[in-house]
């Protein structure tokens, strides 16, 4: 994993998210950002409830790094358990298993196509991550959002030995103690 950069604000990447995610699910959403209570994280959580985006980890941190995540680091990450139901949820055994190979995801997202045809990630389709949870381990890392994309990005990099396929991502780094979601997860801390 290479940092690109550090303390990035929470409202930067909590404005990447809604930009990215309201894109994704066609949503046509007018928020007013200036009215966000920047240093709330509750105040967030019912700001991007009321937005039908998800809510917890993005208030949960007061600054972001912004990195790059290579094949070898995506292997160390956990997803969704929903994916592969009752299947570790770490990328590195869910390879080890077989359970990548013929892994589609669900509809036809824009992304599919793209990663499928051998296209970089830009800039605007960065991944959400956190620290693992003891629950997530051997992960170091949980994808909170992007893992079809990380699981895509993967598939096709090991498919044709394209080890040197990078994605970046926004890595939760100061947790707020006024979260909902670090008073739950305090091993984040």
């Amino acid at each position: 994993m290479r940092v690109e950069r550090d303390n990035v604000t929470r409202e930067e990447a909590i404005r990447f998210y809604v930009v990215y995610d309201c894109g994704k699910k066609n949503l046509n959403l007018s928020l007013d950002f200036d009215t966000w209570p920047w240093h709330n994280p509750e105040g967030l959580d019912e700001k991007l409830d009321e937005n039908k985006l998800k809510k917890g980890v993005l208030a949960a941190y007061r600054t972001w790094k912004l990195v790059e995540l290579g094949v070898a680091d995506l292997l160390e990450c956990a997803i969704v358990n929903h994916i592969f139901p009752k299947e570790p949820q770490v990328l590195g055994q869910l390879v080890l298993r077989g359970n990548l190979a013929e892994w589609l995801p669900n509809g036809a997202p824009e992304w599919w196509r793209d990663i499928g045809n051998g296209s970089e990630f830009g800039v605007g389709s960065e991944l959400i991550l956190r620290r693992s949870l003891p629950s997530e381990r051997p992960a170091k890392w949980y994808i909170e959002d992007g893992s079809g994309r990380a699981l895509a990005l993967l598939q096709r990099s090991l498919r044709y030995a394209e080890l040197g396929r990078t994605v970046r991502a926004y890595l939760g780094d100061e947790p707020d103690e006024c979260s909902a979601f670090i008073k739950l997860h305090p091993e984040l801390k």
